[in-house]
């Protein structure tokens, strides 16, 4: 989910993207607090940026555009983010949907938060923040139950130091004159969804949430489980055991690919049922191992026939062998008989 936060200042815009960030598990980004970060770590752009936050001036485009970009390049935004209190111009929009562009993460929704603009004078004025968790309360609307303590965790409760009658003045001014055309142009967009500030932050972070759920999670949900069954469609390959086991597309897998080869044990063998069906369901490849012990234990049984007959061959052609040599002794001795008889 990919959302910008819209709404003049004071409207609620980091209070509603805190819940939505904490709800849906994706990073919240605020340029305001990206800027008093970039102030704290460097002190050339210190000066600068400080004298326009103080004044309630909007920080030049090509400083607020580098520090976002670099956010939204970590790995923690692969998900989605919430974007609050940027873009602030119409040229910033164009800045920002050319950026997502480029990092593939379009922007989905805006939702512009809107106030009357008395109320965002106490609002403002009225806001303080907790110095160790963040945790934000009102003088006139949200009061703590201690005073000037965190009802969370107890630390020391603080103005910001642009949050002046006279900087929300300015603030607001600039707002409507920079900020609020920016309703016409993501209503061009088609992604504009429009959120009067009525109730209480519960109810009002309800009604985003309700956004959300009905207007980009479906369709993120459609995204996942079309790209789910363009994987199993394809045959998938898992490495297990050092080797790589090709895997049919689901279509064509079936039972017997999903059985197990059992190890070889020195157990008697199992004559039961469940044994003739686990033969049964023995993948191909052990199937295929055992025809080829067959085989090979065919070949070498033929050998040993072949053996066998060549040596029968042998004994039987001594014999023929012996049996002449005697049948050529007994003619011999007949004969010599006879000369004799006849002398």
């Amino acid at each position: 989910m990919r959302i910008a936060l819209l709404g003049a200042p004071g409207s609620g815009k980091g209070t509603q993207a805190k819940l939505l960030a904490d709800r849906y598990r994706v990073p919240k980004i605020s340029t305001g607090n990206l800027l008093r970060d970039a102030i704290a770590a460097n002190k050339q752009l210190h000066k600068s940026v400080k004298e326009d936050m103080d004044a309630g001036r909007l920080v030049a485009d090509a400083v607020v555009l580098k520090l976002l970009e670099d956010r939204l390049r970590k790995k923690d935004t692969k998900r989605g983010f919430i974007i609050d209190g940027y873009p602030r111009s119409i040229p910033q929009a164009q800045a920002l949907d050319a950026l997502l562009g480029l990092l593939g993460k379009t922007l989905q929704v805006a939702v512009n938060i809107s106030v009357e603009d008395d109320v965002l004078v106490k609002r403002i004025t009225g806001r303080i923040g907790c110095e160790s968790c963040g945790e934000i309360y009102n003088k006139y609307f949200s009061t703590p139950e201690v005073r000037n303590k965190c009802d969370v965790c107890g630390g020391k409760l603080v103005s910001k130091s642009d949050d002046t009658e006279k900087t929300v003045s300015m603030r607001i001014s600039v707002y409507h004159e920079n900020t609020a055309p920016l309703i016409t142009y993501y209503r061009a967009q088609h992604k504009l969804r429009n959120m009067p500030a009525k109730g209480n932050i519960s109810e009002i972070h309800e009604k985003i949430s309700d956004i959300v759920d009905i207007e980009i999670r479906p369709l993120e949900i459609k995204t996942l489980e079309t790209a789910a069954e363009s994987i199993d469609e394809e045959e998938s390959t898992i490495i297990a055991g050092g080797k790589i086991n090709r895997i049919a597309p689901a279509a064509t897998r079936g039972s017997e690919e999903d059985s197990v080869v059992p190890e070889t044990t020195n157990s008697p063998p199992d004559t039961s049922l469940n044994s003739k069906q686990k033969k049964k369901d023995k993948p191909a490849e052990a199937n295929t191992k055992v025809v080829s012990k067959k085989t090979t234990a065919k070949k070498a049984t033929a050998k040993k026939v072949t053996a066998k007959k060549v040596t029968a061959k042998k004994v039987t052609a001594k014999k023929a062998t012996a049996k002449k040599a005697i049948t050529k002794k007994a003619t011999a001795k007949k004969a010599i008989t006879k000369k004799s008889k006849i002398q």
